[in-house]
């Protein structure tokens, strides 16, 4: 009983201390520019802890450096999210301009962009060796071939979402790895992402 309770407690401040510096190279990228390489980050330590040893630090240090120039879709997430807030925040924003009709569009090619960034994601932190252009092409591919791993992908991003409006600390501190450790099961890995 008490290797279990030391194994939780252990567990339970490596994913805390995880999402701290998730949230730590969000911001020292730049809201805007940071999210993509943070979360490859996070999704290597919340795997380092399985695998190895390596100290959270240096895991999303290393990570950062290796990803910091993948800046567009940190920037497309930022933009298309916010303008898809903002619009169904405020609807006299998109009413009185005509461009109304827009919106249903923009929030579903801006939830399709966060599904495509979460396969890459998981697809940078699983290979590296391959050109970006090619993992890109094929997380698009693999969240269109698998629409019900997508839509459930989609589904938890936005539960857990909810979750910031309820308790703000509650979301800083355990969503980043609990989504992680919801979704790497349902995450399809083609054979060919792990050919060398």
């Amino acid at each position: 009983m008490k290797n279990k309770l030391i194994t939780f407690i252990d567990a339970f401040a490596y994913y805390i201390i995880s999402a701290f510096y998730f949230w730590v190279y969000i911001f020292h990228g730049g809201v805007i520019y940071g999210f993509f390489p943070a979360a490859v980050g996070l999704v290597k330590s919340v795997q380092n802890r399985t695998e190895g040893h390596l100290p959270i630090k240096t895991v999303f240090s290393d990570t950062y450096r290796q990803y910091k120039s993948q800046k567009w879709l940190s920037f497309f997430l930022f933009f298309l999210t916010s303008s898809s807030i903002a619009s169904t925040i405020n609807p006299a924003l998109v009413a009185g301009t005509g461009i109304g009709f827009l919106q249903i569009p923009l929030i579903l090619v801006t939830m399709m962009l966060w599904v495509h960034a979460i396969y890459s994601v998981y697809f940078f932190a699983e290979q590296n060796k391959k050109p970006a252009k090619w993992i890109y092409a094929l997380a698009f591919d693999t969240s269109i071939r698998h629409p019900f791993k997508s839509l459930v992908i989609l589904t938890t991003l936005l539960a857990l979402s909810l979750l910031a409006i309820i308790n703000l600390i509650i979301f800083i501190f355990f969503v980043p790895p609990l989504f992680i450790l919801l979704t790497k099961r349902l995450i399809y890995f083609p054979d060919i992402l792990t050919r060398t």
